[in-house]
């Protein structure tokens, strides 16, 4: 089995085709990981409040 990983040029279309099925899943799992812990790290964070001093227009 070793032999047929290390050689991809002997490779037929239908294991470069589950090759790169197996690349693309491997891919989207990462980045699915990296972007829950991203919105995972923001949920957590403190929010800055918002500046609520009143406009500098003056009222009617």
């Amino acid at each position: 089995m070793s032999e047929v990983w290390s050689s991809p040029g002997t490779w037929t279309h239908e294991q470069w085709l589950v090759a790169s099925i197996l690349g693309f899943i491997v891919l989207a799992v990462i980045v699915v990981a990296y972007r829950l812990a991203r919105i995972l790290r923001s949920v957590n964070s403190k929010r800055e409040l918002p500046n609520l001093r009143p406009g500098r227009r003056p009222r009617r």
